[in-house]
């Protein structure tokens, strides 16, 4: 699972990907856009409902992943081998601490940017 939950919302990730603020979880739309204010797009995708990889192309997967774009995706496991080579993964789980989340990056292949600024690395965080 790619988020802290179906009802929550990665408020910190429209932040870190150029100030969009809080975003509601895109359940019943799939997807939602939003224009970054720096230029260039942050898609998010809530892929719960979908049965297979093969629906993406109903939601025009290939094109809403291109130049200038940063996705958030939610339920990452459902789009199988569509989810591309180069990426970031940011898992979100509840702490034993009653209020704390612990946030996990992993990268995969090479990955524009190479750090993520908006991830910093210290009490409680990890970058891989």
């Amino acid at each position: 699972r790619g988020g802290g939950g179906r009802r929550g919302r990665p408020g910190g990730g429209g932040g870190g990907g150029g100030g969009v603020g809080s975003m509601p979880s895109p359940t019943f739309n799939l997807v939602f856009r939003y224009a970054l204010p720096g230029g260039g797009t942050l898609v998010h995708a809530d892929l719960y409902r979908i049965a297979s990889a093969e629906e993406l192309a109903g939601l025009g997967w290939d094109s809403m992943l291109g130049d200038g774009v940063v996705a958030l995706v939610e339920w990452p496991e459902r789009a199988g081998r569509e989810l591309l080579e180069d990426r970031w993964e940011i898992k979100l789980e509840i702490a034993d601490e009653p209020g704390v989340r612990v946030a996990r990056a992993r990268r995969f292949g090479e990955p524009a940017p190479a750090e993520l600024p908006c991830f910093p690395t210290g009490q409680g965080r990890t970058a891989e």
